[in-house]
């Protein structure tokens, strides 16, 4: 069993010290004394003391100053010794000494101990509050973000250092005020909307980044939650609860990370620039050097007329290409604008249909012939399901749209090597809050353009690195490695995004979203 409470009596008079301890023995453990000044002595040396008794009549010390001096050290329950008859005693003792209990005297050994009895139970209680409170008081100080409570009124009360320091005020300067009275980061009409949020919601959390308060100072980013808390007994209104964890540290170590993987991918993208720039430029001197010898003889025969032609679309077939693939280049550095306008991406992608299904078959039929052995499926089968109607408008680059779903097929050819089908399909989504979306989409509807094949699949470690500039899984000569990087551009230029799906051995779909202008009839379903 643990020790007995611990009570103190102080009184000039031996005999009821004698009287009251043997009252409260046995139950207790009674310290006696006749002096207040040895009895402050073992209260402030932390003897721990459950009640205090104490004769109001003290000569020494009137009982309304002993108990105004150990109020704030001790969460001893305090009980005043005095007369029936000296109510001034007694007011003057709760004013200054803050007692909870009063015995009269001469004394009842019934009613003193019951007194005594509920006295430890609260300073029991009292403890127990203390103890939480310094818990709490120790959580605020020391936890390593900013953690702030408001009131049903909005009005903090308690706020640790963290969150003072990012509003650029202490505790006590935040305590009692608003957030919309004291917040220097967000305008009036983001905390009502935040507000709203959490009134809907009852918790969410948000990443922000928050303007510095000098000039001179950087941004901080945040991640930030709020949290409704549940109503006290009896209590309609609800408290709440900000937490603040700064990210800054972790955004800016992101963006070095992302400038160090640019640099990677520019020495990457470098090399295979250089590379295939040298074999066009191979091409096209070649064919110029030639052509010049051969117009250096006086008289052309119709043979040499024809092989210097030959030699100079040669030539200019390789300046072409180098002019897609600085092309391409520009469209992945988004350093060219797109041409934006108004497309209705039904009707442009029904125009493009026949040269887009002829370039594939010529796709396939070229990279068939090295092919030893193709299977049943000998073709490329092209086909385009548009689950909405002509009038769906998305604000892009017409020539970009139709260079990225040619993109797209030709990589579903690619990886078809013994022929298949490639469905394009064309339809609506809403994105919204219950959307199941991985991407930064705002919410709202799209035409979703998806590419999807029967081919090769992909891997998970091959889907991470598709948009890197020159990664490419296929054989030289077949591919940049640019063709992904450019749809990706053109996507997020669009104010879109692209989504892959893939299987290795079932195949791939991806989807290209752009935002709707505006809708007009999209009750139709057609197929070709």
């Amino acid at each position: 069993m643990g020790a007995l409470p611990a009570v103190l009596i102080v009184d000039d008079d031996p005999l009821v010290l004698h009287a009251l301890k043997q009252i409260l023995e046995g139950q207790f453990s009674v310290k006696i004394t006749e002096s207040p000044h040895c009895a402050l002595d073992m209260i402030k040396r932390g003897v721990h003391f459950s009640a205090i008794l104490y004769n109001y009549c003290m000569p020494s010390m009137y009982g309304n100053v002993f108990f105004a001096r150990v109020r704030n050290i001790t969460v001893a329950t305090r009980i005043l010794l005095a007369s029936k008859d000296r109510t001034d005693f007694l007011i003057s003792a709760l004013n200054q000494g803050g007692i909870s209990f009063f015995i009269s005297k001469p004394f009842d050994p019934f009613t003193v101990k019951e007194i005594v009895q509920r006295a430890v139970l609260r300073s029991e209680y009292r403890r127990q509050l203390r103890h939480e409170q310094l818990l709490l008081q120790g959580l605020l100080d020391h936890l390593p973000y900013g953690l702030a409570f408001k009131d049903e009124q909005g009005k903090f009360t308690r706020m640790n250092e963290l969150a003072a320091t990012r509003r650029g005020l202490t505790v006590q300067e935040c305590l009692g005020k608003t957030e919309e009275e004291i917040e220097p980061s967000f305008k009036p009409e983001e905390l009502i909307a935040f507000k709203q949020r959490l009134q809907k919601e009852e918790r969410f959390v948000a990443t922000l980044e928050v303007p510095a308060h000098a000039s001179h100072e950087e941004a901080q980013w945040f991640v930030i939650t709020r949290l409704l808390l549940g109503r006290a007994k009896g209590e309609v209104a609800r408290p709440s609860v900000i937490m603040e964890l700064d990210i800054t540290e972790q955004k800016n170590l992101e963006a070095k990370l992302q400038q160090a993987e640019k640099l990677q991918a520019l020495g990457t993208m470098a090399g295979s620039i250089a590379h295939d720039f040298n074999n066009l430029l191979t091409t096209i001197m070649g064919s110029l050097e030639l052509s010049e010898q051969m117009l250096a003889v006086e008289h052309l025969a119709d043979k040499q007329v024809t092989s210097i032609k030959r030699l100079l679309v040669n030539a200019l077939a390789a300046a072409q290409k180098g002019s897609v693939l600085t092309e391409r280049l520009l469209s992945f550095s988004r350093r060219k604008k797109l041409a934006l306008q108004e497309v209705d991406v039904v009707k442009q992608l029904q125009e493009n249909y026949e040269l887009l299904s002829q370039t594939l078959s010529m796709r396939h039929a070229s990279r068939s012939k090295g092919i030893k052995g193709a299977g049943i499926k000998e073709s490329i089968y092209l086909d385009v399901k548009y689950q909405i109607s002509t009038g769906a408008f998305v604000k892009t680059d017409p020539s970009q749209l139709e260079l990225a779903v040619m993109n797209l097929c030709i990589n579903s050819s690619d990886a078809m090597p013994h022929g298949g089908k490639i469905m394009v399909i064309v339809h609506k989504e809403t994105v919204s809050e219950g959307s199941n979306h991985n991407s930064q989409l705002s919410f709202g509807e799209y035409v979703v353009v998806t590419v999807k094949d029967e081919g090769e699949g992909m891997s998970a470690e091959t889907i991470a690195h598709i948009f890197e500039p020159f990664f490419t899984t296929k054989e030289v000569g077949w591919g940049t490695g640019l063709g992904l990087a450019m749809v990706y551009g053109f996507a997020q230029q669009s104010g879109g995004d692209i989504m892959v799906k893939s299987q290795l051995g079932v195949g791939t779909a991806i989807s290209i979203y752009l935002p709707i202008l505006n809708q007009k009839n999209n009750a139709l379903y057609q197929d070709i």
